[in-house]
Order: C-alpha cells, then structure tokens, then sequence
C-alpha cells in the first residue's frame, strides 16, 4: 500500500528534519557537566547521524502532518533546552 502525500514526507525529510536534528544535537551537550571543548566534540560527533536518522524517521512517518509535527516537537524542546541552559 503506498504512502499518501509523499511530497510532504520528503520536504520534511529534507528541510525539517536535518534543523530539528542540529538543534537536538546542540542541545543535548549544552546540558552535560563537562569542558566547553568536550561539549563541542561530542556535538560535531553527534550531528551527522542524528541528520541522517532524522531525515530516515520522517520519511518512515505515516504522513506529512506527522512527520512535520514531530520535527517541530524535536526542534521545539531542544530550542528550550537552549534557551535555559
């Protein structure tokens, strides 16, 4: 059975998902108890994959409106971390 709006699944795979994924990648080390430049490290380490991953899981959503929301859910509470951080 073929997925319905692929269209929507893809734009979000290509522009949504790779943003929230290096918003989650930055923030996940803003919060760790370590040196700046470990942080820094394990941020660069940490974005190619969560890119990737990101852009698989939307493209793997059962719609467009899903995979945008969960970006934006990603993208909305690493930008909270960082703000509070």
């Amino acid at each position: 059975m073929a997925h319905q709006h692929g269209a929507g699944r893809i734009a979000a795979a290509v522009t949504g998902a790779p943003g929230a994924a290096v918003l989650a990648s930055l923030a996940v080390p803003a919060v760790l108890p370590v040196a700046a430049d470990v942080r820094l490290l394990i941020a660069l380490l940490a974005v190619l994959p969560a890119v990737a991953t990101a852009a698989c899981l939307a493209l793997l959503a059962r719609s467009a409106v899903r995979a945008w929301v969960a970006s934006a859910l990603v993208a909305a509470v690493a930008a909270v971390v960082l703000v509070l951080a």
